[in-house]
């Protein structure tokens, strides 16, 4: 993103992932719409923002960092519980709310600091009837207690806020709110995973502190603008002054972009589904009205298999106490928590079934029930999530939709740096790498390969619910998060040895594991050549006329004995992610990227017709 100051990572940032779905199958999708121009001004913007250059839309750039490190201010509470009361104007893109901010003081402290873009501005901080000192500071805010906290003690602080919020200029990637129109009627969203919730409400912009107690929102828009947000829809208030009030609930942690609004002329559909752990609870699909039927032969050909397929392979779903939520957005799509963004515009994939649907659907279980630790473990949500695209596709269309996915995958790696990298210091740059994705899912591939279906997947289950057996599983579901560290163990306790060597080589570093291989004097000789000198023990299979060979390399290179004019295939069944030469290096995989982005965005921009002023 345009913020990151790191001029490779920036290029790299922008779109790097390709998305969600499409990240595993590469950068095809097309989008199709209206094809209205998009003034001169966004296409500027966005052609600079794809380059890594400043354009007159960067954020701030405090608020784009999202997830970094908390300050010890920070650090010293814990939030229980968001109330949300938010009056959207679409008319003059501007936003008036208030949100009650419940946490617990961990440690004594006089001051509490929050994000807000500075863009908003803060009408009053107040404890109940007693108004509070603000100050400002870059994208952070602190607010003065009228006195002292104690460890252990809770309290509630009001904010009252407002303004025009910042206009996403390629979202989900380059977040904020999204403006839109069908027929006169607006229709908009927030999207900010990247940029995190001080975008659009005054919040704890850090994934490591969700409110444990949930969040409250009640949502005014224009009447006939119907809103679709997280959790349960706990009633409608009529207003008398042009606008209704939608109140939505939920009692679930969440992490703060993952909690999103969305306005526009919406049917609902609505059905039930049985759960694998025996509860049933609602599909609910907030289509746009011309839409429904597509959006209902959605629900029946695709919502309905993705959900029993991931749980019978995962578990239950994280919140069937809530709903199973989608809605129509005016951008492509993102994990929103109960309310995933849809933007796919109800076309069949080629493996016969809606990669981004099933993609963000995915993020319920890889994201938001089970969320990364620090930044640097940001490859288990995308990893895993693109991953399960390749394991449905051979479910539907057999192995060559599986390794079609995969080899999409391989060929987008960029191989510039690490997937688990320390060095990253906020969501942001965790998420610029679009090989958490592409070299995530690989790892994912070569270490089922090499332990097993059965440990495989009882150490995917653990990683997400703590059990391999969670089939009956009731709910509330338990969040948790995880860390690179947890998987190593947890999938070496399955396997039954140690695969720290297999992860770590793959994920530690930018490169891959060379396989050197020569055939001399009837002697094929295979050796690892491995990026760091790390140890890579990992067996080949090599097929000789047929035959199928499996050489151990754990002593060093080896040589097997081959007859004269053998057909020889090394890793026949592409077990191995290893470096073949059919991608370029970083630059080169770099520079092309660009230039796909570029395009994307603007067609984007027209066929959602993302307005600004």
């Amino acid at each position: 993103m345009s913020y990151i100051e790191n001029p490779l990572t920036t290029v790299r940032a922008v779109l790097g992932s390709c998305l969600l779905a499409t990240a595993v199958s590469g950068c095809s999708h097309q989008m199709a719409g209206d094809t209205a121009m998009v003034p001169a001004s966004v296409i500027e913007a966005l052609e600079a923002a794809a380059r890594g250059e400043p354009h007159p839309d960067d954020l701030h750039p405090d608020t784009a960092k999202s997830g970094k490190k908390m300050t010890a201010m920070q650090a010293a509470f814990d939030v229980k519980h968001y109330a949300l009361s938010l009056k959207v104007m679409p008319e003059t893109r501007s936003i008036e709310g208030r949100v009650s901010v419940n946490f617990e003081a961990l440690s004594a402290l006089d001051t509490v600091q929050l994000d807000l873009d500075p863009k908003l501005e803060i009408h009053s901080a107040m404890l109940g009837d007693t108004e509070l000192e603000v100050r400002r500071d870059a994208g952070s805010f602190m607010v003065t207690l009228p006195s002292a906290l104690n460890a252990g003690a809770s309290t509630t602080i009001t904010i009252a806020y407002g303004g025009k919020p910042h206009v996403a200029l390629a979202p989900p990637w380059f977040g904020g709110f999204v403006w839109s129109e069908v027929n006169g009627t607006p229709w908009f969203a927030t999207a900010v995973q990247g940029d995190g919730c001080d975008l659009w409400w005054p919040c704890k912009d850090n994934f490591a502190d969700k409110p444990d107690n949930g969040i409250d929102l009640a949502i005014s828009a224009p009447k006939g603008v119907k809103i679709a947000s997280v959790g349960v829809l706990t009633g409608m208030d009529e207003g008398d002054d042009g606008f209704d009030t939608w109140h939505w609930r939920s009692r679930h942690p969440y992490s703060g972009y993952a909690v999103a609004i969305n306005g526009g002329p919406f049917e609902l559909i609505e059905t039930q589904y049985a759960g694998i752990n025996g509860v049933s609870y609602p599909i609910q699909f907030w289509a746009l009205e011309a839409n429904a039927d597509k959006a209902r032969a959605l629900v029946e050909s695709d919502v309905v298999p993705d959900l029993e397929f991931f749980e019978r392979l995962l578990g239950p779903y994280p919140w069937g106490d809530e709903k199973a939520g989608f809605v129509e957005t005016p951008h492509l799509g993102m994990e929103h928590q109960t309310i995933n963004g849809y933007g796919e515009q109800y076309k069949r994939g080629r493996y016969g079934f809606d990669g981004l649907l099933h993609h963000e659907l995915a993020h319920e279980w890889f994201g938001n029930v089970m969320t990364h630790a620090r930044p640097e473990d940001a490859w288990l949500h995308e990893g895993y999530g693109a991953y399960m695209q390749a394991v449905y596709a051979e479910e539907t269309v057999g192995a060559i939709g599986y390794f079609d996915q995969m080899y999409g995958a391989y060929t987008n790696n960029e191989h510039c740096l690490p997937v688990a990298n320390p060095a990253v210091e906020d969501a942001g740059e965790a998420f610029d790498n679009r090989d958490i994705y592409t070299k995530g899912s690989w790892m994912l591939h070569s270490l089922r390969r090499y332990i097993g279906e059965e440990a495989f997947w009882a150490g995917t289950r653990r990683m997400i619910y703590d059990t391999a057996e969670p089939w009956s599983l009731s709910y509330p579901i338990q969040s948790r998060y995880r860390s690179t560290e947890d998987f190593i163990a947890i999938m070496s306790e399955e396997a039954g040895e140690d695969v720290s060597w297999i992860v770590e080589t793959y994920l530690r570093e930018a490169g891959m594991p060379e396989l050197i291989s020569s055939q001399t004097d009837g002697k094929l000789s295979l050796e690892w050549k491995v990026p760091g000198n790390r140890d890579f023990p990992m067996p080949v299979d090599v097929s000789i006329n047929g035959e199928l060979n499996v050489v151990d390399l754990s002593s060093g290179p080896q040589s097997l004995s081959v007859p004269e004019g053998a057909r020889i295939l090394i890793d026949p069944d592409s077990k191995i992610l290893r470096s073949l030469p059919i991608i370029d290096d970083c630059s080169g995989q770099t520079d092309e990227q660009v230039q796909n982005n570029i395009e994307r965005f603007t067609r984007m921009a027209k066929d959602f017709g993302w307005q600004r002023d």
